[in-house]
């Protein structure tokens, strides 16, 4: 995936402002910043689901060129919030992720498909269950598994820890990475620089609607440079055991 010089208006204000990004088959890229940094609308642009300015090209193709069928087996988004007001059971709302594949030989891996992205968020357990009745961590990680059931060689990913305690937090990254690591390219928003920091490969600071810093957290993830964008004064410290970047907010 290739984005250039991306520019999105919404309500009369710029809120991405000439943005270049690339992500690459097999690779983990984080995009970090304060609220408001223009992180999801950003996402957003590179999905194809909002107008935007600039181009941004999947599989060496405008995303525009895209007819919407084959737009969706190119790539899957995870959006921040699920909302369904139909009480679909777990299985069904994963199974939906097989929906662009109906009709093609691919069809053949639906069961599978499936199979496997539920048991890469640990939700086989409540398969049957309603979803307006999950918590909403457990509504996150089924909206994951509808994402990766979908096996898009591109994933985008919007905050898809937010609503999850700490064992799953590392449970969807670890999938994530392992999706990665098949090949896919995948973009994620986070907030959590030290789970950015863990699991991406390479990460974008955006502030006010443009990018501040890109490469690998290690470079990237520095204390003048975070205390500046999110205005609060932070520490970076290497973990003594793993060596991996540490942002903590001085208090």
């Amino acid at each position: 995936m290739r984005a250039r010089d991306v520019r999105v208006d919404l309500g009369g204000r710029r809120v991405v402002d000439g943005v270049d990004l690339h992500v690459d088959s097999g690779e983990v890229v984080a995009l970090v910043g304060p609220n408001g940094a223009g992180k999801s609308t950003l996402l957003a642009a590179l999905a194809g689901d909002v107008p935007a300015g600039g181009r941004v090209d999947i599989a060496e193709r405008e995303v525009r060129a895209w007819k919407p069928a084959e737009l969706a087996r190119q790539r899957a988004v995870l959006p921040q919030k699920a909302a369904l007001s139909f009480p679909f059971t777990v299985g069904e709302v994963v199974a939906m992720g097989r929906a662009p594949w109906h009709g093609r030989p691919e069809s053949a891996d639906d069961e599978g498909a499936v199979a496997e992205a539920m048991r890469l968020t640990e939700t086989t357990g409540f398969a049957g269950r309603s979803f307006p009745e999950l918590s909403g961590g457990e509504q996150a990680r089924v909206a994951l598994a509808r994402v990766l059931a979908q096996r898009t060689p591109v994933l985008l990913l919007d905050e898809p820890t937010a609503a999850l305690d700490l064992r799953h937090q590392e449970l969807v990254l670890r999938a994530v990475r392992a999706r990665a690591a098949g090949g896919a390219a995948v973009v994620v928003v986070l907030h959590d620089l030290g789970l950015a920091a863990a699991y991406a490969d390479r990460a974008y600071v955006l502030a006010e609607g443009r990018v501040r810093a890109e490469g690998t957290p290690r470079d990237v993830f520095t204390g003048v440079l975070l205390s500046d964008v999110y205005q609060h004064e932070v520490e970076v410290f290497d973990h003594p055991r793993t060596g991996t970047p540490l942002v903590v907010p001085r208090r």
